[in-house]
């Protein structure tokens, strides 16, 4: 003997006797649904009824904070507490610029790696008198010491060091 077969629920049919919209059908088959038969243009998708309420009460349950007692209202002030101080900690930061909003952080970056980018585009045009000079007289060896120099002259630049000190051992 065969058994009956299930009616399957259509998305509209669903969403009514859930009572929810039907966009809501939609997004929790993005989130994992389950469904016997996906339609496709013009065949609408099927659901099995138990199924689906068998997934949203998993879903619910997982969701659902698990207590297992009456709550205890000294351990809710502590979170309470706790999460405040966070927050007020947070703000504290916040006013002596110790933690920074992340836009400005980004903007800040954006511009430090602006610089960087300038000037190590503008060392072929910096060095090239000095860097040929430097191969005519000394060779390789010129070079590399020139090359070395640009580079640790740059770093020095972006790090912010001074250059008055350096430059009287440049010269």
């Amino acid at each position: 003997m065969r058994k009956p077969r299930k009616k399957l629920a259509t998305r509209r049919e669903l969403a009514a006797t859930l009572g929810v919209h039907m966009a809501s059908i939609t997004k929790w088959e993005a989130q994992g649904l389950p469904l016997v038969k996906r339609g496709r243009r013009g065949v609408p998708s099927r659901y099995d009824l138990e199924a689906v309420r068998g997934w949203l009460a998993a879903r619910d349950k997982a969701t659902q904070k698990t207590v297992d007692g009456p709550l205890d209202p000294i351990q809710e002030k502590a979170a309470r507490d706790h999460w405040q101080a966070e927050l007020a900690e947070q703000t504290y930061k916040i006013r002596q610029r110790t933690l920074l909003p992340a836009d400005e952080v980004e903007r800040a970056w954006s511009a430090e790696v602006t610089g960087v980018r300038a000037k190590l585009l503008a060392l072929p045009t910096t060095f090239s008198d000095r860097l040929f000079r430097a191969a005519t007289l000394e060779g390789l060896a010129g070079v590399e010491r020139m090359l070395q120099a640009a580079v640790h002259d740059v770093l020095r630049q972006l790090s912010g060091a001074g250059t008055e000190a350096d430059s009287g051992e440049a010269a």
